[in-house]
C-alpha cells in the first residue's frame, strides 16, 4: 500500500502534470495509491467542478434566444446538484470505459492505473480552469488564446497519460483510446443527459 500524499507532494505532481504528463503519470502510479481514496478524490473533484460550471451559469445573464432557453432548461442550470451527480456518474463511467479501450487495443495494466492518472487529470484541469476563469476576469483579451492552448494541452496531456496507464509506449494507441472512449462516453451521456433534460423541459 502506498504512502500519503503531502501538500509538497501535491504542489510537486501538479507542476510535472503541466510540464511532463508522462512523468507524472508514472509517478502518480508508482505511489500505489489506495483505490478507495482514488475514488473519492475523483468524485469530489468532478462534483466540485460541477457545481463551479452550474454556479457560473446562476450568476450569468442566458441570451434571450433559443439557446438561452436550452441552457435554462438543462440541469446545470435548473437543478445543479442533478447536474452534479450526473458529471459523477460520467467520470466513474468513464474510468472504466478509457480501461475497457485500452484492453482491446492491447492494454494490460489493471484499472488502477486508470484511475490514477485521471483522477490527477480531473485535479490538475479543475485548478486550470479556475486559472482560465480569473485570467477571463483580469485579462478578458486572453481568454480565447487561453482556452486554446488549455484545451491543446489537455489533449497532449491525457494522451501521454492514458499511455503510461496502459502500458502502450505508442502515443498512437493511446490516441486511439481517447477517441474511442470520449465517442463511447459521449453517446451513452447524450442519451441519460437528454432523457433528464427532457423531463425537466417538460416538467417547466
Amino acid at each position: 500500500m502506498g504512502r500519503g500524499m503531502t501538500v509538497n507532494d501535491l504542489k510537486s505532481l501538479f507542476g510535472q502534470t503541466i510540464r511532463t504528463p508522462r512523468e507524472a503519470g508514472e509517478r502518480i502510479i508508482s505511489m500505489d495509491l489506495p483505490a478507495q481514496a482514488l475514488w473519492i478524490a475523483l468524485s469530489l473533484v468532478s462534483v466540485v467542478t460541477s457545481l463551479v460550471f452550474a454556479g457560473l451559469l446562476q450568476i450569468s445573464t442566458l441570451p434571450d434566444d433559443q439557446f438561452g432557453q436550452i441552457m435554462a432548461a438543462s440541469p446545470a442550470y435548473s437543478a445543479p446538484l442533478v447536474f452534479a451527480v450526473m458529471q459523477w456518474i460520467r467520470a466513474i463511467v468513464s474510468v472504466y470505459v478509457f480501461h475497457w479501450a485500452g484492453r482491446m487495443m492491447g492494454g494490460r495494466n489493471p484499472l488502477g492505473n486508470v484511475l490514477a492518472v485521471l483522477t490527477l487529470l480531473q485535479a490538475v484541469t479543475f485548478v486550470v480552469m479556475v486559472g482560465l476563469l480569473l485570467t477571463g476576469l483580469v485579462l478578458p483579451f486572453l481568454t480565447s488564446l487561453a482556452i486554446l492552448a488549455a484545451f491543446i494541452w489537455w489533449l497532449w496531456a491525457i494522451t501521454a497519460l492514458l499511455d503510461v496507464a496502459h502500458g502502450f509506449d505508442s502515443m498512437f494507441k493511446a490516441a486511439g483510446v481517447l477517441i474511442v472512449s470520449v465517442l463511447g462516453v459521449t453517446v451513452g451521456m447524450s442519451i441519460i443527459f437528454g432523457a433528464v433534460g427532457g423531463l425537466f423541459m417538460g416538467v417547466q
